[in-house]
């Protein structure tokens, strides 16, 4: 993924205290070797936009119905389809989140981790939206240090219930807390929703400029006047949207120009979006959009099935136009799910690339197999044939988090029973009304 050093059909990189330090055809150096013959070795996966603290009740939601009437979770034409349990917001938010506890905060945001790493994302924004008290907000935190991933933590507010009054001072002891220097894995920014009040986003942007931050927004900024914003140097250029959908042409080239970054969500925006990914839109523009895989109370988050759903669409759209304009590439779809998702989290100059002076971390995917075997295009092999299943190893800083296809210094079953009990503590509370193995469509 950069262009200095370029493709290698086969190579060496050497790593000393986290950072990469060279890598070329053939290295002699007194280092510890690792050998990865029959192995694919490319840059960790970079997710901007995970709500991690779902990890609990993950695909619990199938066919998400987009509604007009969110709270009650009806669809927009009611049908016999019409249920509660098919509205996200409506289930997550109105339902769950308001039930949480700090101990289901962390489990939850720990196993969402641990997915993340185990499929190659080695860099995740948790855009952690139910900071209903300090403490809450304190054990996604804390769930991120134990995961070992690079992490970026996006507070946020609850969108339903009660919550601490003092959320935005809070962030300042979260900050001073746990994001004391640059010198660490972790770095903290602001999250809110693109169509919250404007006078709750000014609040925000002055937390954010107060705290030196960046802030993510959940869709809807199509909703603010984005001109003003970049004018009076509100917006400058530390925000990342997630989605990017629903803007006007005017607006998103406001965005470009103003160095908003972006991201899409392609398997979510069929379902959530009305089948609308626009990342053609942006790339139209010039502006190459992020991958992420929102939230695991849908899907699982992974960012090969991101990978497979972001080509069919962008190639399958454009045959559809019948246009000759630029098309969505391989090399490209791989570059959405690092650099471009590094960018999105503030780290495009840590992460996302493997290159000299860059963070260490890397994904090894296994080849030595019947579905990696012959290897032929590279690119086709990871965007187009690997999954989760195939990542043998990954490296994050220097450190090897996953070895072996196994993650490291981890007790599934340990962190399963907490999982499990989280799991059915919200289920009771909650009154759902579905089993826990649940088998309609």
């Amino acid at each position: 993924m950069d262009e200095g050093v370029g493709d290698l059909p086969s190579g060496d990189i050497l790593v000393d205290d986290g950072v990469i330090v060279d890598i070329a055809p053939h290295i002699e150096s007194d280092a510890a070797v690792v050998d990865l013959t029959d192995t694919i070795v490319f840059p960790g996966f970079c997710d901007p936009h995970v709500h991690s603290w779902e990890g609990a009740l993950a695909r619990l939601i199938p066919n998400n119905l987009t509604t007009v009437e969110e709270d009650s979770g009806l669809p927009e034409y009611a049908d016999e389809r019409s249920s509660p349990t098919r509205s996200y917001f409506n289930v997550l938010h109105h339902q769950f989140a308001p039930l949480y506890e700090p101990e289901d905060m962390y489990i939850g945001t720990l196993f969402t981790m641990l997915t993340a790493l185990s499929g190659g994302i080695t860099t995740v924004c948790d855009n952690m939206h139910n900071a209903r008290t300090y403490e809450h907000a304190a054990a996604a935190v804390e769930a991120l240090v134990d995961s070992g991933i690079r992490g970026v933590h996006a507070y946020g507010r609850p969108r339903v219930g009660s919550w601490d009054a003092d959320v935005l001072r809070n962030a300042a002891r979260l900050r001073d807390t746990y994001f004391a220097t640059d010198k660490q894995r972790l770095t903290m920014r602001m999250y809110a929703l693109g169509r919250d009040h404007l006078a709750e986003i000014r609040e925000i942007l002055r937390v954010r400029r107060e705290l030196d931050l960046w802030v993510t927004f959940d869709s809807g900024l199509e909703t603010q006047p984005l001109r003003e914003l970049y004018e009076r140097g509100e917006f400058d250029g530390r925000e990342t949207l997630n989605h990017a959908c629903f803007l006007s042409a005017e607006q998103k080239k406001q965005m470009r120009d103003g160095g908003t970054r972006v991201n899409v969500c392609p398997r979510l925006e069929t379902q959530f979006r009305r089948g609308h990914v626009p990342y053609l839109e942006w790339t139209d523009l010039g502006v190459y959009p992020g991958l992420s895989n929102d939230n695991p109370a849908t899907y699982a988050v992974d960012m090969f099935a991101e990978m497979h759903a972001l080509y069919g669409h962008g190639r399958a759209s454009r045959h559809r136009e019948g246009e000759r304009a630029e098309e969505v590439t391989l090399r490209e779809t791989l570059r959405a799910a690092t650099t471009r998702g590094a960018d999105n989290c503030g780290l495009g100059d840590v992460a996302g690339k493997l290159a000299p002076g860059r963070a260490a971390d890397l994904v090894v995917l296994d080849t030595d197999n019947v579905l990696l075997t012959p290897i032929n295009n590279a690119y086709t092999s990871v965007v187009q044939a690997a999954h989760a299943g195939v990542v043998r190893d990954v490296m994050v800083d220097g450190c090897f988090v996953k070895w072996d296809s196994r993650l490291v210094d981890v007790d599934f079953a340990s962190l399963k029973q907490r999982v499990l009990a989280s799991q059915e503590r919200l289920l009771r509370r909650a009154g759902w009304q579905l089993g826990p193995i649940d088998f309609t469509d």
